[in-house]
């Protein structure tokens, strides 16, 4: 178990994943650009989908490195082509 922001336990993986979507949807510079599937495995997150630019994966990568407790995140987002 992981020790949260509020001194509280992330019990499991499933919570954390809650606490990265709500992250995401909070956060200004993300929650207006595309939201990637989350999954966690051992408190690391897994990033899985599409981005515009390559500077949108930046920055949602940062914004998930910066949720307590994610131990680390592997970035699996791709950035879409333009038809």
């Amino acid at each position: 178990m992981a020790s949260g922001p509020t001194g509280a336990t992330v019990a499991n993986d499933a919570l954390l994943i809650q606490l990265v979507r709500a992250s995401l949807g909070r956060d200004a510079k993300t929650r207006d650009l595309a939201r990637p599937n989350v999954s966690s495995c051992k408190f690391v997150v897994t990033l899985h989908g599409c981005v515009r630019l390559p500077e949108e994966r930046r920055i949602i990568e940062e914004a998930v490195r910066r949720v307590p407790d994610v131990r680390g995140v592997v970035d699996k987002m791709v950035i879409a082509r333009a038809l």
